[in-house]
């Protein structure tokens, strides 16, 4: 028996290595096969360009409005239009984007919003609402804390998905990482999010992998309408990924590109929003066995590496020479995980935007990524509540404000 143990001891991490290598080669794959809209890249003249109405929905977001309503005007795409829906806003978010209506009209129209009805998650009915009043063949769903980097980033896309052929086109954004939380935490969960959700497969049309991000859903009026629209997700605690699974099961082509220079935009500004943020995105996209394996996963390959390298290491210096097999295969073993695994990072890090130094913190963003996938497998347990602006969600649907007449005024 002890002989096995020692087996076990020297082989382990080898066998860690290899799935490591797997998910490098995997990784390295993708990378090559990435598909990437470029700002650079000029846009072409075109007879016809079907009109688009673009959609921002707000609730407290003064810091961030103006930004995203100024750098959406700047827009050259020949023939636009742009709602911002203030969703029940308690700060100046409602005064902002009446100002900047003034200043672009025409261009900028605001829908206010004042209560919430019974059932319903408040970014799905404030879009729902302000889709009552567009007007394009085209829409695109953008989020309060976007930016448009490019002038071109509606004309582009645009474009692009025309040649394509899509229904529903989704631009990946750049990310806005100012706090060291954000640049130990962004990478890593959006690592998960990418083993999950690999492009290659969304922008399949034979496969069932799905995926939209509602921080840029650019989609014909038809792909909205076939799924039913907002009101069939008023309840979904990810209601972008859902509306994607809808609309690919209803014969609607999805693509994901990357975005370079186009856009870009700031996940969460804190430690308590990045966690519940995070944790609301797991909890809604992803399936229960997908959560089971990610954690399994994470805990075996990720986490485990780095103890088993600090205790190889002290066995090794506390072991006698004639007695230190097999913790000289073992320290070795686990230095080779640590070193595969964080050429790993690296690379994801760089992917994400993050500067590769930062990369050496992945192990401890990988204990914190655990953390919230407990707390989500705990949330389908009924064991934990989902709190999101302003809402509790209680095993992925919602269970509060429950009751509340809905009124609008634009």
């Amino acid at each position: 028996m002890l002989a096995i143990s020692f087996t076990w001891l020297a082989v382990l991490p080898w066998i860690i290595v290899v799935q490591w290598l797997i998910q490098l080669g995997m990784l390295l794959n993708g990378i090559r096969n990435r598909q990437i809209l470029r700002a650079s890249i000029p846009v072409p003249p075109r007879d016809t360009v079907p009109r688009l109405t673009v959609l921002v929905a707000a609730r407290n977001e003064e810091d961030c409005i103006e930004t995203c309503l100024r750098s959406l005007a700047r827009q050259d795409h020949p023939n636009f239009e742009i709602i911002a829906i203030n969703d029940r806003s308690s700060d100046g978010t409602a005064n902002i984007m009446d100002r900047l209506a003034k200043e672009f009209p025409g261009r900028l129209r605001v829908v206010h919003i004042h209560s919430l009805p019974a059932g319903w998650f408040g970014k799905a009915h404030a879009l729902q609402v302000g889709m009552q009043s567009a007007t394009g063949d085209w829409v695109c769903f953008s989020d309060a804390d976007c930016e448009q980097l490019s002038n071109h980033t509606l004309s582009l896309a645009t474009h692009e998905a025309l040649e394509r052929g899509v229904d529903l086109l989704t631009l990946t954004p750049q990310f806005t990482m100012k706090s060291v939380w954000e640049k130990i935490t962004v990478p890593v969960c959006s690592w998960l999010m990418m083993v999950w959700f690999q492009p290659t497969r969304v922008n399949n049309p034979r496969l069932r992998t799905s995926y939209a991000n509602g921080a840029f859903m650019l989609m014909t009026r038809a792909c909205y309408d076939s799924v039913g629209g907002w009101s069939q997700f008023r309840a979904r605690i990810s209601e972008d990924v859902a509306f994607a699974r809808a609309a690919k099961s209803t014969g609607s082509r999805l693509v994901v590109l990357q975005n370079e220079g186009l856009y870009r935009a700031r996940m969460y500004d804190s430690i308590r929003d990045s966690w519940n943020g995070w944790s609301r995105i797991f909890y809604g996209t992803l399936p229960k066995t997908a959560l089971v394996l990610s954690t399994i996963r994470l805990v075996a390959c990720s986490i485990l590496p780095t103890w088993g390298l600090l205790l190889a290491i002290a066995d090794w210096w506390l072991t006698p020479s004639e007695a230190a097999f097999p913790w000289d295969a073992a320290l070795v073993g686990w230095m080779a995980v640590v070193v595969v695994q964080q050429i790993h990072a690296a690379l994801t890090f760089r992917v994400v935007g993050t500067h590769v130094a930062w990369s050496l913190t992945a192990p401890i963003g990988h204990v914190i990524l655990l953390g919230m996938l407990i707390r989500v497998l705990l949330g389908h347990l009924g064991l934990t509540t989902m709190q999101w602006s302003g809402a509790i969600f209680y095993r992925g649907r919602i269970t509060q404000p429950v009751l509340i007449p809905v009124s609008t005024r634009s």
